[in-house]
């Protein structure tokens, strides 16, 4: 799946606003669903590699839009 992100990432620098990511398709060991029992949102692993391949980093499901 392709998204566009709508707020720069905190965790990875290279994510800013309007940068296409894709969901991690691989192991993202609970970081996840760990960020979304933290913050009560919900997130998704995501990766700038067009494959899905790591490394991947999380982001909040209300800022990214769905291609």
């Amino acid at each position: 799946m392709k998204y566009r992100i709508l707020k720069d990432s905190k965790l990875e620098p290279k994510a800013k606003a309007g940068t296409i990511v894709y969901r991690c398709r691989f192991n993202d060991y609970g970081c996840a669903d760990d960020d979304e029992y933290v913050t009560g949102v919900e997130h998704i692993a995501c990766t700038l590699n067009e494959n899905g391949n790591y490394p991947f980093f999380t982001v909040p499901k209300p800022d990214l839009d769905v291609l």
